[in-house]
């Protein structure tokens, strides 16, 4: 039986979470080109008449070898590939950024998933196509900044901010069929180096591999031995920051928006079969008087026939 979880956007939440506390050294790490200015607003007004929330969304000075020219942005973290709908969300977000700052735009999709598993081109018109960039976070990269991490952790060298974050960015873009032994892993370290982590610092790391563990394990002893683990080496205000996190709290918001979505959905099925169940009973009942008033109706048939037959009789024997 699979483990009921905690968190229902976990690596949204995780995104977030580095990008909101660090957000020039996290997208410098995870390979986001140009220069990181501001942050800039996430709400999006979708053309299915919905509003929508981009993961991230900044401006971006030109580094002269991606960027030539400043650029409104955002990063969208996807875990599954991109299809119709996601592709046509990215067309609204690329729509509201030139709305909101005027200003040519820079789409970027940060996934283990390669550009060739997605849908990468939307073309509204000749002249409004949006081309998703896509980041290289493959296995082979992730796995190379885990063996890179592991040599600075166990050399006891310094760990700067943007090594420190790959501590979150390693299981965050793990492929799926690698996340628990990398998990593992990466927990070692954050467990050998916590000591010596700022307040910030321990807290972005400590929630993001707290909802990581959440999402990723689906054994109940295992994830409870994980899980203390982390908690024990932790301080309690990280823990207390993490509860308080406006991205914890929009997911808890969500999760009982979309619990309430689902009683309601279920009480009107509810409805719909009472309502189908009396409508069953009334034609059962009018079923029943049809074959009452049909078994008459036989009855008045054979009368007839044997009143048919004695006339008949009658007229042969004259």
């Amino acid at each position: 039986m699979n483990r009921k979880r905690k968190f229902s956007k976990p690596f949204d939440i995780c995104h977030s979470i580095m990008y909101n506390e660090f957000p020039e050294e996290y997208l410098e790490e995870i390979g986001v080109p140009g220069k990181f200015v501001k942050k800039i607003n996430r709400r999006v007004h979708l053309k299915n008449g919905t509003d929508g929330v981009m993961d991230s969304a900044f401006i971006l000075d030109p580094d002269n070898e991606i960027l030539f020219e400043r650029v409104a942005a955002c990063v969208e973290h996807i875990s599954i590939p991109i299809g119709d709908v996601k592709l046509f969300k990215l067309g609204d977000y690329d729509i509201q950024l030139v709305a909101d700052e005027h200003l040519p735009t820079f789409l970027v999709v940060a996934s283990h998933h390669t550009r060739d598993k997605s849908l990468d081109t939307l073309i509204r018109s000749p002249s409004d196509i949006t081309r998703p960039y896509f980041l290289d976070l493959s296995l082979e990269n992730i796995c190379e900044r885990l063996n890179r991490l592991k040599k600075i952790i166990n050399n006891n060298q310094h760990l700067s901010v943007k090594n420190a974050l790959n501590l979150g960015i390693i299981p965050l873009y793990a492929p799926r069929k690698h996340t628990i032994h990398i998990t593992k892993e990466v927990v070692e370290l954050y467990l050998k180096t916590v000591d010596d982590l700022d307040e910030k610092m321990e807290y972005c790391l400590y929630s993001v591999l707290s909802i990581l563990t959440d999402a990723y394990f689906e054994d109940e002893k295992e994830y409870e031995k994980v899980i203390k683990m982390i908690d024990q080496k932790t301080s309690t205000q990280s823990k207390i920051n993490l509860a308080s996190h406006e991205a914890v709290l929009e997911d808890l918001k969500y999760a009982k928006e979309d619990k309430t979505k689902l009683e309601g959905e279920l009480d009107e099925t509810k409805y719909n079969l009472t309502k189908a169940n009396g409508n069953i009973s009334k034609l059962n009942g009018e079923l029943d008087k049809t074959k009452h008033d049909l078994t008459e109706a036989n009855g008045q048939i054979e009368n007839l026939k044997a009143e048919v037959e004695k006339l008949k009789q009658e007229l042969n024997s004259k």
